[in-house]
């Protein structure tokens, strides 16, 4: 089964980092609802989706597939270039690491 790593939009996203586009404003109850179609679309494809909570003093943090990736049997954190995005990484990896360890403790039980 396919797990996708999700998590709520941070009331603070109209305050996102922006590096290569104008800054324009940001309706987050549209966000919010954009996020949840998001969310069903990925269940509607099979995905088991684990939504963590937002993280309200990090805008940018529903942005899950900026700090880590995520392999059948690695996965590697990344160091965002932004300094304001850099607290997201731990939350996404020690989720990414419980689940990895879930899988893996899964796959050595279904050959005893």
């Amino acid at each position: 089964m396919m797990i996708a790593i999700t998590r709520e939009v941070s009331d603070a996203l109209a305050h996102c980092q922006l590096s290569f586009v104008a800054r324009t404003p940001i309706d987050v109850a549209v966000a919010t609802d954009q996020h949840h179609a998001y969310q069903k679309a990925l269940l509607s494809l099979g995905c088991r989706v684990e939504s963590l909570p937002a993280q309200h003093a990090l805008p940018d943090a529903v942005f899950v597939e900026d700090v880590a990736l995520v392999f059948d049997e690695i996965a590697i954190r990344t160091r965002p270039g932004a300094p304001s995005r850099r607290d997201e990484v731990a939350s996404v990896a020690a989720e990414a690491e419980a689940l990895l360890a879930t899988l893996e403790r899964a796959a050595d039980s279904d050959t005893q």
